[in-house]
């Protein structure tokens, strides 16, 4: 069973921030295994790693894709970008905005273009945030855009979405209440869907560290969060530390293979 890349990044991250070995667990030979074990002196500590995987937004970003990535519309005589919400049904979204697109051109309000809930009355019915015409090349071009992040920045933005991915992944408290050590880790990656809140925290740019403890439930006791883009980071939470930024170190390009010290 090969290991996963955000799983191998996460362990090393963890070490490098804690000195100590953090060997994969998680060989596929048995149910509800740990990702991988702290390997502290005193005995290991569990430690599952997850991303923020959001099925709605995951499924509007794949058919826009599939289906509406650049759309064509003979008669506007703008470039437009066009926003969808997270509930779009794009393939019949693609049918029908051409039509409604062209008699929207003409409305008042249409060079700087509208967003919810000011669209006007022929958009207004469609899963759509905004529509707004571009100056340049090519005319006619329709670009569709994913719902991009959502959420508000803030002190206890990343505390909140912590508790929303752990309770839509709520077999994670699970896996780590089972293991006895009084030490239960999780690690969060956020990915281009997560809290727009969230992203701005994880940007390592001198900003203040989040100052809410994330509400965890029953069987996590220690928190990870890193980015998935090139300019973000790490932050954790420690109930004896509150939140610290964590280094980012160089990332190894082994292959991954499973510790059986650590089973």
């Amino acid at each position: 069973m090969v290991e996963r890349e955000d799983e191998r990044r996460a362990r090393e991250i963890v070490a490098a921030a804690l000195g100590v070995r953090v060997v994969r667990h998680d060989d596929g030979s048995a149910p509800s295994q740990v990702d991988a074990l702290i390997m502290y002196a005193e005995g290991p500590a569990p430690l599952e790693v997850i991303g923020d995987h959001d099925d709605a937004f995951n499924r509007v970003w794949r058919a826009i894709e599939k289906y509406g990535k650049d759309l064509h519309v003979e008669g506007l005589r703008s470039r437009w970008v066009v926003t969808v919400t997270a509930n779009a049904h794009i393939k019949g979204l693609v049918r029908a905005l051409p039509a409604r697109l062209l008699a929207a051109q003409d409305e008042p309000g249409a060079d700087a273009g509208w967003r919810r809930p000011r669209l006007p009355e022929m958009l207004d019915d469609l899963d759509l945030n905004g529509a707004y015409p571009c100056a340049g090349e090519p005319v006619g071009q329709v670009r569709l855009r994913h719902p991009g992040w959502s959420g508000t920045a803030g002190a206890d933005a990343i505390s909140l979405w912590i508790g929303q991915v752990l309770a839509r992944q709520a077999d994670v408290p699970v896996k780590l209440a089972a293991h006895p050590s009084t030490q239960k880790h999780a690690f969060l990656w956020a990915t281009i869907g997560s809290d727009y809140g969230t992203q701005l925290d994880l940007e390592d740019r001198g900003q203040p560290l989040p100052t809410s403890a994330p509400v965890l439930p029953p069987g996590v006791t220690h928190i990870w969060v890193a980015g998935t883009m090139s300019s973000q980071g790490c932050l954790a939470w420690f109930p004896d530390r509150g939140w610290w930024r964590v280094p980012m170190p160089a990332f190894s390009t082994c292959d991954s293979t499973t510790d059986a010290s650590a089973v």
